[in-house]
């Protein structure tokens, strides 16, 4: 059967991701962070080709790289709103028919006023959430360890100038291709010699002195980021704590696809102490007791 070719110039917006084509991408973007084809905070090349081809083996569609990209910048905003909106309190009820939060009226005006976009998820909690914690759990920032300029709780300085300044820390341009990002990612340029042998010079008001401060701050952080990400991303686990060791002990277990066992071991074993205590237990009955119990103790958490 012939591929329905969406053109690359229709863009994200025209293309219908059903319940359905959304579970598929999610899976296969999933799998290319698994073999290391992410190389920063998007799939490098060779990681967009495998999910175009696969695609359309699976659906007969064939997106264009720029749907992909967009579909991810998407997928990553929603988990981070959902981690977000979940972060907010605990001792919530929750739903599981439609695994979103159970709670008041009240209590979803004010999230809505602190997490616009969130009201989505009253009636149906994050879909695929296994899938998006492989994808995007590491990347998330959580602001305990940088300075974002965007924040209200900037560092303080006696030169700072009384009025804002905002700057964005990431945008994601729709309408931007261009493959020469996706496998050789470069830092933001360092602060320091403008050209060999000169010293960058420094402004002289006080504003522009306070924000220059903060730009520099700002590189550092970033570099440091990019730094630990790509760590991240090349590490290999020799452990035998590996996700694809350990999911396969799951299955072996008896803890196959559809079951609650096996749900609740895609959801902690993002994590390796969770993976390491694990790989512990000496049999496949032991490890099937441990997952029920895991899922039974996360569910009376949500339930209470």
């Amino acid at each position: 059967m012939a591929a329905t070719v969406v053109e690359e110039n229709q863009g994200a917006n025209n293309v219908e991701w059903t319940d359905e084509n959304t579970r598929i991408v999610c899976e296969l973007l999933a799998e290319q962070v698994r073999i290391g084809n992410r190389s920063n905070t998007h799939l490098n090349k060779v990681g967009y080709d495998n999910v175009i081809a696969k695609f359309e083996e699976k659906t007969s569609l064939r997106y264009q790289k720029l749907q992909f990209k967009n579909k991810w910048s998407k997928l990553r905003n929603e988990y981070n709103l959902w981690k977000k909106l979940i972060a907010r309190e605990t001792g919530l009820g929750c739903d599981q028919a439609r695994a979103t939060i159970v709670a008041s009226d009240d209590w979803w005006a004010r999230a809505k006023k602190d997490l616009p976009g969130c009201a989505k998820f009253k009636l149906r909690g994050i879909q695929n959430e296994h899938l998006l914690q492989q994808i995007f759990e590491d990347l998330r920032n959580t602001g305990d360890d940088h300075c974002n300029p965007t924040s209200e709780n900037l560092p303080q300085s006696s030169t700072q100038p009384s009025s804002t300044i905002n700057v964005d820390t990431e945008a994601v341009n729709e309408g931007d291709d261009d493959d020469s990002n996706d496998e050789d990612f470069s830092p933001p340029p360092k602060r320091g010699n403008a050209a060999a042998g000169k010293e960058a010079k420094k402004p002289k008001t006080s504003g522009g002195h306070w924000f220059y401060e903060q730009m520099s701050r700002f590189v550092d952080n970033q570099e440091k980021s990019v730094a630990s990400v790509e760590s991240l991303v090349k590490r290999e686990d020799t452990s035998g704590c590996a996700i694809k060791d350990v999911m396969a002990l799951v299955k072996e277990c008896g803890a196959v696809f559809g079951t609650k066992e096996h749900f609740i071991a895609t959801e902690i074993f993002t994590k390796k102490y969770e993976r390491e205590m694990f790989m512990t237990l000496d049999n496949s009955e032991e490890r099937f007791a441990w997952l029920t119990i895991k899922h039974e103790f996360k569910m009376a958490k949500y339930s209470k």
